[in-house]
């Protein structure tokens, strides 16, 4: 339940890369203390939505090569998969202090499916999939809706609050660009009260009026009520620009050598709360 004195804190975890070379693990950390420090906040509820890539595992391409049929030895499969298993570990136990407010888990682009005997029940599974076994919650792959059944102290009534969640998709890198596929998004899935994507590291708010239909319990009809949808595309943790490599064309940052923008890194917001009047959510969307 969600007291009208307290802040519902919507916060998307993507594209973090744990294991990579560019992963900012200063700024992990420090988002991870935020996360929880509002946490135990009397006045606060948090609920954290993982977004994909939490590795930097392969890309589709690159996972083709790493099959049965590409011709490695099993010795090298299986060091290939231990060294993941170990690095998943180390990013779970990163998240374990947050498991009590994630409820689901999205898969992103890169990622690995365990193929060895050596991985046991791991088998078949992506690296994605075992993490939302490991935390106990749904795995919904690409993409999943999740509803919350928001209950106003002193009313019967639900207020439901649906979010849409996909990893992201494309090469759109600008923020114009990374905008326009969100608002895509409400022609295929409309009256959605959060939009959230991630995938180009490329952080993006914004919010705009929309309607929906739904049932009155007082009136027993059906009527327009008006509502407020947001936009959320997911920041990330990998750094494009590391100071003091040299890239070559044959090492160092994809972002450098391609000169991409800079973006920031971290984590956007959504906040939800009760209006301060009878009936209605108020959202709010924040970098």
């Amino acid at each position: 339940m969600l007291s009208e004195k307290q802040k519902l804190v919507i916060v998307p975890l993507g594209d973090i890369h744990h294991n990579a070379y560019g992963f900012d693990q200063p700024k992990w950390k420090s988002v991870l203390e935020w996360i929880g420090e509002t946490t135990r906040r009397k006045d606060r509820r948090v609920l954290v939505l993982p977004m994909g890539d939490y590795l930097d595992t392969f890309s589709r391409s690159e996972r083709k090569q790493l099959h049965f049929a590409s011709g490695q030895h099993e010795s090298t499969r299986v060091r290939i998969e231990k060294m993941i298993a170990h690095d998943m570990q180390l990013f779970l136990k990163d998240l374990a202090p947050l498991a009590s407010v994630i409820t689901s888990v999205i898969a992103g682009n890169h990622t690995y499916q365990f193929q060895e005997a050596h991985s046991g029940v791991r088998v078949g599974k992506t690296v994605d999939r075992v993490i939302a076994d490991e935390l106990g919650v749904p795995f919904f792959g690409m993409c999943g809706v999740l509803v919350l059944q928001l209950h106003r102290p002193g009313s019967s009534g639900i207020e439901p609050f649906k979010i849409f969640m996909h990893h992201g998709f494309g090469s759109a890198s600008s923020p114009t660009a990374s905008l326009k596929q969100l608002l895509d998004l409400r022609a295929k899935w409309p009256a959605m009260n959060l939009y959230v994507m991630g995938h180009n590291h490329t952080p993006v708010v914004d919010a705009q009026q929309g309607l929906d239909v739904r049932f009155n319990h007082k009136s027993q009809q059906y009527g327009l009520v008006d509502i407020v949808q947001g936009f959320v595309r997911s920041a990330s943790f990998l750094k494009g620009y590391i100071e003091g490599e040299a890239v070559d064309g044959y090492q160092g940052s994809y972002v450098e050598e391609g000169c991409m923008a800079p973006a920031g890194l971290g984590v956007v917001t959504a906040n939800l709360r009760w209006k301060s009047h009878s009936g209605g959510i108020v959202l709010r969307v924040q970098k």
